[in-house]
């Protein structure tokens, strides 16, 4: 017993002497920085790749990320139109623009739809689709004007208030009166009212 015993004196001294040069990783070990549209965007989803993307919810930087990188990558397999199906309420307008700004330089013809209605950032993607833009029947779209998070200064939230009335100038036909929108008014638009206005080209019967 006493010689097994020192036979392993050796063995228990090496590894003492290894665990203490060991330095453990940390519990939470930083992991490679990626952006969120990185982490989630599954480019072998069959909807997507029938060149179909769906914008449901509030329009933030992850959305707008994930849009963008959606309609990049299909635009990069072909030219063929992709349809945008937009049900949101908007959210942050320099995140709307920046999609409004993407369809420009693509080469495939956006197609937009809304269902049930979509407000503020998500009508101007509605209206600034450079293909078809569709309404189905009893859909609800709101106008107003950019509402900003706190109190930035005038001389950083003009320009993004003239970018946003010019576009609505060029896409859509709406009444002299309402330009440019008021910060507390709200311009609530039927299906048929936004085929009236240009916001739309068509109207779907359900």
């Amino acid at each position: 017993m006493m010689r097994i015993f020192t036979n392993l004196l050796p063995l228990v001294a090496v590894g003492v002497f290894l665990q203490g040069c060991y330095t453990p990783a940390p519990a939470h070990s930083p992991e490679k920085t990626v952006s969120p549209s990185d982490a989630r965007v599954d480019f072998s989803d069959p909807v997507l790749n029938r060149r179909q993307i769906f914008l449901f919810g509030r329009i933030d930087q992850r959305v707008a990320e994930m849009t963008i990188q959606k309609l990049l990558y299909l635009d990069g397999k072909s030219h063929d139109p992709i349809d945008l199906y937009i049900q949101s309420p908007g959210d942050t307008a320099q995140e709307s623009l920046l999609i409004e700004h993407a369809f420009r330089i693509l080469k495939s013809p956006v197609n937009t739809w809304t269902f049930t209605g979509c407000n503020s950032g998500g009508a101007l993607l509605l209206a600034s689709g450079t293909g078809k833009r569709r309404a189905f029947r009893g859909a609800v779209i709101i106008l107003h004007g950019l509402t900003w998070r706190g109190s930035p200064p005038p001389e950083y939230t003009q320009p993004f208030q003239d970018d946003y009335m010019q576009l609505w100038r060029k896409r859509a036909r709406l009444p002299d009166s309402w330009i440019p929108f008021a910060f507390d008014v709200h311009h609530i638009v039927s299906a048929e009212q936004a085929l009236e206005y240009g916001i739309v080209d068509e109207v779907i019967d359900r």
